[in-house]
């Protein structure tokens, strides 16, 4: 029933109270025109037509309830949206059709550099750079043609001249009205990002003005395996010109006999196994292969698993590893050449100590016996200084190599032949040293030194130590020791007894490596004999004391 006594929709409509009436007059003038029938009330007592009433009472207090508490929530909802569209980071702007606006909010007068009331009925186009005007225009012209958002960055121009790179975000909307159209704009000050695109764009072209300049050859490729960068000392290594490479797979790089593994070797390195002077052949456009040293990183993105890109840098060694052949052949032929000198050599000794006997017996005169000797002795020299020559000529043939110390000195005192004297090996296993095969005989010959011109020697012993880096390597008796005059003169050809050519070799074996043997004993207190190891030419394996 309650329900029946609402506001007809055509009393919502009649419109407002007229200015000097009564709402009473104005009532009756409405229920006059409604075509609403009211209910009959004939026949109904005075008490059922106050409660009637009084039903209808509560339902208008109801009703104005709902509509305040309707109206409190608008009212909240409005303030919520000024406070957002007052106080945005960003500028907004309302224009009509004609670029003219009509609102603009806090950000939006800051940005353009003038207080509200001056902007509003101002046209936006003076706000524009002279040289962007016409791009404005089309811009604007094609968000009054549309029904989605626009973007477009423009050069603004403050009330004061100073001018800002600015993007715009603009739409179309529609009025209730036929005719109104009102376009709402965010403009952001992209000033900052400018500024860092920029410095992008510098810091890109000075990093390929870089690469472009470097003397390694350099190649850069992507998941796919996928030429995207390579700079001209690349072109120089391939003959090849960068619309030829880029966006081509490696493997038009590799000779074809080699591709299965130089390809093995380039999946490595996606995942993230950098390549340290890996030596990899390259396929020259002419057909010619260049042997190249290969250093290699992989770039991986924010999840630290997504390969970017791998870039390598190359070192073109094909003409060394040509000079290494050909030296390895130089000295098969000096060595071969060597060898028979010295056999033809040795043979013209024994036939000179043969006749030299036989003229002995020839000739037995005592006052010739001490010249008999003489050249016997000689000859014997002669003899142990080509032997020597024979170990000296295999310096340097073979690579240098990893080499347990402890080891070394182990095989180097079974050789040697001590007698009654004490000897420690006290190295670490574990400790190697980077050196030519011939260390051993380093070793051997520090112990046998000792051993044949220690004097009252009664112990040898092997310790090493740590020093800023270097390993020393130390080999120190309790003999006689060596003279302070003649410390240095030790390690010259052809100084001591026998051919003087122990420590010299021994310092030349060590010298291929960079390695460096001293004599630092105190006079009259033993010999001891420090080989000093540079950093990265010795490394500890850790195992075993």
């Amino acid at each position: 029933m309650a329900a029946e006594k609402k506001m007809a929709p055509e009393q919502k409509d009649a419109g407002t109270t007229s200015p000097g009436r009564s709402l009473r007059d104005e009532a009756e003038e409405r229920l006059a025109r409604s075509r609403k029938i009211s209910p009959t009330l004939k026949g109904q007592t005075p008490d059922e037509l106050i409660h009637e009433l009084q039903v209808h009472q509560i339902e208008l207090e109801m009703q104005a309830e709902e509509l305040q508490r309707a109206h409190l929530a608008l009212e909240e909802s409005r303030d919520k949206y000024l406070d957002l569209y007052e106080f945005a980071p960003l500028g907004y702007l309302m224009l009509n059709d004609e670029a003219i606006i009509a609102d603009v909010n806090l950000a939006g007068a800051t940005l353009l550099g003038l207080p509200r009331s001056r902007l509003e009925r101002a046209r936006f186009r003076k706000f524009v750079a002279p040289q962007d005007s016409e791009a404005w225009d089309r811009y604007f012209m094609r968000v009054l043609q549309h029904e989605k958002k626009l973007t477009s960055t423009l050069m603004l121009t403050r009330e004061d001249g100073t001018r800002f790179p600015a993007r715009l975000e603009s739409i179309r909307l529609t009025g209730k009205n036929e005719g109104t159209t009102t376009v709402r704009v965010a403009i952001s000050d992209i000033t900052d990002i400018r500024q860092a695109e920029n410095a992008l764009e510098e810091t890109n072209e000075y990093l390929n003005n870089l690469l472009d300049c470097a003397n390694a050859p350099i190649i850069v490729w992507d998941s796919s395996l996928r030429i995207t960068r390579f700079n001209h000392a690349f072109e120089y290594l391939t003959g090849r010109v960068e619309q030829e490479v880029i966006g081509q797979p490696l493997e038009i790089l590799v000779p074809a006999l080699t591709r299965g593994s130089v390809l093995n070797q380039v999946h490595k390195t996606q995942s993230g196994e950098h390549w340290e002077s890996v030596e990899l052949p390259i396929l020259h456009v002419d057909g010619s292969v260049r042997t190249v040293l290969w250093n290699s990183a992989t770039l991986f993105g924010e999840d630290h698993t997504t390969v970017i890109a791998t870039i390598a840098q190359g070192q073109d060694i094909t003409d060394r590893k040509r000079v290494e052949v050909a030296l390895r052949e130089t000295n098969k032929k000096l060595n071969l050449l060597s060898s028979i000198t010295r056999h033809d050599i040795n043979n013209q000794l024994m036939a000179i100590n043969g006749f030299l006997e036989l003229l002995h017996g020839k000739v037995p005169d005592p006052a010739l016996l001490s010249f008999f000797t003489g050249i016997m002795n000689a000859s014997a020299r002669i003899t142990a200084m080509i032997q020597f020559t024979k170990e000296y000529e295999n310096i340097g043939v073979l690579a240098p190599f990893w080499q347990d110390i402890s080891t070394l000195v182990d095989t180097a005192v079974k050789e040697a032949h001590l007698g009654s004297i004490g000897f420690a090996n006290m190295l670490s296993f574990g400790t190697e040293v980077f050196a030519d095969p011939l260390i051993a005989k380093v070793f051997y010959n520090l112990i046998d030194n000792a051993v044949r011109h220690g004097g009252k020697i009664t112990f040898i012993r092997f310790t090493s130590k740590d020093q800023n880096g270097t390993r020393l390597i130390i080999c120190e008796d309790d003999g006689d020791g060596v003279p302070a005059e003649v410390k240095e003169r030790i390690f010259e050809r052809g100084f001591g007894k026998n051919t003087g050519l122990g420590l010299f070799l021994a310092r030349e074996i060590l010298a291929i490596t960079g390695i460096t043997i001293t004599e630092n004993s105190v006079p009259g207190k033993g010999a001891r004999f420090e080989i000093a190891v540079p950093k990265g030419m010795w490394r500890m394996m850790g195992a075993k004391e």
